[in-house]
């Protein structure tokens, strides 16, 4: 009976352990089309703040990326200013995963040289990488996601630039803006 008892503690511990192990090795899954959209504050090359929430209301068009792929990134803001640099209801931001810059290299010197090449939509800068963890983006290409005047996803892809996705983008847009939604009070 002792041994019973002793193999019964030794497998609950076991199943525990294995539990706990299976919970950290789990992550979150992405958000989906139809999620509202997880929250950010980053800073742009000139140090200045940017807010997801303050967003509301715009339509917000996100290229996460990293600097191996900067040209691909530069590509769907390029046809995205192409179309809606005028627009005020509708805006674009690359954000870029910095995790992946030798720490020994200031961030000055970084912000520098984004200022003397420019992207074609505001760039941001995730030092930390943590806006691409919540969004569990990939080194190989661009992830990217539409999000609605009131914060939710509309839009999801993950792809180099193609013509045919971006015609697809750009529908999501349109219909967006011209059915704007309103803000409801709180």
């Amino acid at each position: 009976m002792r041994s019973l008892y002793i193999a019964v503690i030794i497998s609950i511990a076991f199943f525990g352990m294995l539990v706990s192990f299976a919970d950290e090795q789990t992550e979150p899954a992405p958000p989906k089309v139809g999620d509202t959209a997880p929250d950010w504050t980053l800073q742009d090359v000139e140090e200045k703040e940017h807010n997801l929430k303050k967003l509301h209301g715009k339509v917000v068009f996100l290229i996460l990326g990293n600097r191996k792929i900067r040209k691909e990134d530069d590509k769907w803001a390029e046809a995205f200013q192409k179309d809606y640099r005028e627009n005020a209801q509708v805006t674009a931001y690359i954000i870029a995963d910095m995790r992946s810059v030798p720490g020994f290299i200031p961030k000055g010197f970084i912000r520098g040289q984004l200022k003397k090449n420019p992207p074609p939509v505001k760039f941001l800068l995730d030092w930390k990488g943590e806006v691409h963890k919540q969004y569990q983006t990939e080194k190989e290409k661009p992830v990217l996601y539409l999000i609605s005047q009131k914060g939710i996803i509309v839009f999801h892809r993950k792809s180099n630039f193609k013509l045919e996705i971006y015609a697809d983008l750009k529908k999501e847009i349109d219909k967006l803006l011209a059915t704007p939604e309103i803000s409801e009070a709180k």
